[in-house]
């Protein structure tokens, strides 16, 4: 979780508030989009990490990871939708570097990182609460 954070404040600190700084910096450009990759593999590899102790089945794909959590109610559906979208483009980044919109890229982050922060407040009451099932 703190690892996801720390690439969540290094997104902020590199994403310029003015859209045209970010188009027109490709180091920063590369900067953000890296910050963002990284960032959402770290929600993947947490993700993961709950399947695999929980015993709720192999994932097929970053995407079923997602919807593992939610269907066994670690998260709720309405934000699973989301991480699945920002995993999309994620993928999208990764795999078609050359055909991603800047403008879309420089967007992605600035609107979802929301996501990011509702997903952290989630598991870490999840995290809580297994702890207190735990000791009892």
């Amino acid at each position: 979780m703190d690892e996801l954070e720390k690439y969540l404040r290094e997104l902020e600190e590199y994403l310029p508030e003015e859209e045209e700084d970010y188009l027109n910096n490709n180091m920063r450009k590369r900067a953000c989009e890296r910050a963002f990759q990284l960032a959402s593999e770290n929600l993947l590899d947490i993700c993961n990490l709950i399947i695999s102790e929980k015993g709720f089945g192999i994932p097929t794909d970053s995407k079923d990871s997602i919807r593992k959590i939610a269907e066994n109610g670690v998260i709720p559906g309405s934000l699973s939708a989301r991480l699945e979208e920002l995993v999309g483009f994620r993928n999208l980044l990764v795999h078609q570097y050359g055909r991603v919109d800047d403008s879309r890229a420089y967007c992605y982050p600035n609107e979802e990182s929301k996501d990011f922060y509702e997903f952290i407040d989630i598991i870490d009451k999840y995290i809580e609460l297994e702890a207190g099932r735990s000791h009892k």
